[in-house]
């Protein structure tokens, strides 16, 4: 069975680099599933600025702030502070 959007957790996958094709100027693939009007509003930014989806997500991953432990600064906001509550017993 699929995972629901959203489900996997980050810290459970340690990062491993994609493979370089040369043919492709060191570009490689990137493909996230989002929903249908995340999808739409990346286009119609992406239409707006002149550049391809590509060039807009990879430009918004350039210029991501960053707290001092390295987390973006909005992260707590969309995601909470990452420590779910445990659960009751008893």
């Amino acid at each position: 069975m699929a995972r629901p959007y959203g489900s996997r957790d980050a810290e459970e996958r340690e990062y491993v680099p994609p493979v370089q094709d040369k043919k492709r100027h060191g570009l490689v693939r990137l493909s996230p599933m989002v929903p249908a009007d995340v999808h739409a509003a990346a286009y119609a930014n992406a239409k707006a600025a002149g550049v391809s989806m590509g060039k807009y997500i990879a430009e918004l991953i350039r210029r991501d702030q960053l707290d001092q432990s390295g987390r973006p600064v909005w992260a707590s906001e969309a995601f909470g502070d990452g420590q779910g509550e445990l659960p009751m017993t008893g």
